[in-house]
């Protein structure tokens, strides 16, 4: 028994006639009797009670109906269902981003991918971009939001997405608290908490390259894995601290935030989307995609 079957049965029991049902099918009416007949006796039951000038369904007939429709039914949604997984509009979707991602890139970018693909399941982490990239590599996540460049990135591909500025966070005692903006040049005597290079080779690559620009390597006093904690110790005043401007978000006790320039423009840093190609995963191809168009628009 096939669906071939199943809709030829249907479309007689539907139709009340196989001159009808035929038509309808687009095949002659003979091979048509010969179908039901083989269906009949392949299911062991009478379905249809035919006369010269009727056809009606059997108790048998009226069952099998019922079933028939609701088989064809789901083989249809399973089409649909193979076509929208195909398409990236079914499936898992596994994101990591740095933290400080979270405060708003990835909000949007779940806000525009949730209205066009809102059947996809979405798992997210925040963490730093090295632990990004193991997760990607080990196949835990699909694609991550990073700070390039990375080292040693192998068969990984990362797309830009955004530039975000840089802001000063300085304890509230400090000199330079009530300030709206300060110079990067004039930081140089200033004690630093830092990024670990390891963590996140990108970000601290900016923060080093935009004060040896300004004519000195800053001096890290301490260093910490996590924004927060870094703030935390800002706040506690260990030191100051270059740190993305969607922390300002982050009410920290005792840390006021500047603006910060290097030869009177922001000093920025980029985040991209990092992924491996030969990951397959159709909603990983569609979230790539609308991302770009985001960021387009």
């Amino acid at each position: 028994m096939d669906l071939r079957q199943l809709r030829q049965f249907v479309a007689v029991a539907e139709e009340r006639s196989f001159r009808r049902a035929a038509e309808r099918l687009h095949v002659s009416q003979p091979p048509l009797s010969v179908a039901v007949q083989r269906l009949e006796a392949e299911v062991g039951a009478t379905l249809l009670d035919r006369t010269r000038h009727h056809v009606r369904l059997t108790v048998a007939g009226e069952a099998f109906l019922r079933e028939a429709r609701r088989t064809l039914a789901h083989a249809q949604l399973s089409v649909e269902i193979a076509q929208r997984a195909a398409a990236g509009k079914l499936g898992t979707l596994r994101l990591s981003f740095v933290p400080s991602a979270a405060l708003g890139v990835v909000p949007q970018l779940l806000r525009a991918f949730r209205e066009d693909y809102p059947d996809v399941k979405l798992v997210l982490t925040g963490d730093t971009t090295a632990h990004q990239m193991a997760t990607l590599l080990s196949g835990a996540t699909d694609v991550g939001i990073v700070v390039p460049p990375l080292h040693d990135a192998g068969d990984f591909r990362v797309q830009p997405y955004c530039e975000q500025e840089l802001m000063l966070a300085v304890p509230d005692t400090h000199p330079l608290a009530q300030q709206q903006r300060v110079q990067l040049r004039d930081l140089a005597s200033e004690n630093f908490v830092g990024f670990p290079f390891k963590e996140g080779p990108g970000f601290e690559s900016v923060v080093m390259a935009a004060c040896q620009d300004c004519g000195f390597i800053p001096h890290f006093v301490e260093v910490a894995a996590q924004m927060q904690t870094i703030l935390a110790l800002v706040g506690g005043g260990i030191g100051i601290a270059l740190v993305p401007q969607a922390m300002q978000a982050v009410q920290t006790e005792h840390v006021n935030y500047l603006q910060v320039r290097r030869r009177h423009v922001p000093v920025k840093y980029q985040l991209g989307l990092a992924f491996r190609p030969s990951n397959n995963n159709p909603a990983l191809a569609a979230f790539v995609s609308m991302a770009h168009r985001l960021r387009r628009r």
